[in-house]
């Protein structure tokens, strides 16, 4: 994973290639694409979004823990939990 600051850095000179290092070839990639061939500041502040939006979803993965519930099983009384 590239360093936040270099990502800044990247975003600021190019913000579709600091995209493309975030996610990837995809929709925000491509969406960037355009706004920054419509004007330069428009790029920037979306690629400023989507990164911001990689750190949140990085620190949800990284502090919450998924709870598996089993389904549930139709005409058949449930078992105790414990």
């Amino acid at each position: 994973m590239v360093n936040d600051f270099c990502l800044i850095l990247i975003i600021l000179l190019m913000p579709p290639l600091g995209i493309f290092l975030i996610d990837g070839c995809g929709v925000d990639f491509w969406i960037n694409v355009c706004l920054t061939l419509l004007g330069y500041i428009p790029g920037h502040i979306h690629g400023f979004y989507v990164l911001l939006k990689s750190r949140e979803r990085r620190q949800f993965e990284q502090t919450n823990t998924y709870i598996a519930i089993p389904p549930p099983n139709y005409g058949v009384a449930p078992p105790p939990y414990k």
